[in-house]
């Protein structure tokens, strides 16, 4: 029983103390900073929705791991269906970056809503792999 509560209080030391984050970092936004989105929704048989468009950067830093969130909002606004994509590549400062999303329709989509769940500044210079 003592051994088994030192290993749980060693291993909560070491976690409070040791795991802080490394490298870059992921954000999700409150408001997604300079990043925008503009789409269109178009119904691909009874099952299936795509929908289309652009991330632009307003600002004058790039972006990259760039998540989006599309939702199927009912005629009350509620979610019955959700989707989530990755934007390519980098969204380039001044610039912007298409993304598709395919969701399964439950019939009941009136209207879509697609935001920025996610995203980190690139470092400078690019990223590199080792």
């Amino acid at each position: 029983m003592m051994a088994r509560l030192l290993a749980l209080l060693g291993l909560s030391l070491a976690l409070a103390l040791g795991a802080g984050p490394a490298g870059a970092q992921v954000f999700t936004p409150q408001s997604a900073a300079g990043l925008s989105v503009s789409f269109q929704s178009e119904r691909m048989g009874a099952s299936r929705v795509l929908i289309f468009g652009d991330v632009r950067n307003a600002s004058n830093v790039p972006y990259e791991h760039v998540v989006l969130l599309a939702e199927g909002l009912d005629e009350g606004g509620g979610a019955v269906s959700r989707g989530r994509t990755y934007v390519a590549g980098t969204v380039p400062p001044r610039g912007s970056a298409p993304f598709e999303v395919r969701l399964l329709s439950a019939g009941r989509e009136r209207r879509f809503r697609v935001s920025v769940e996610a995203y980190q500044i690139a470092a400078p210079g690019g990223t590199q792999s080792p």
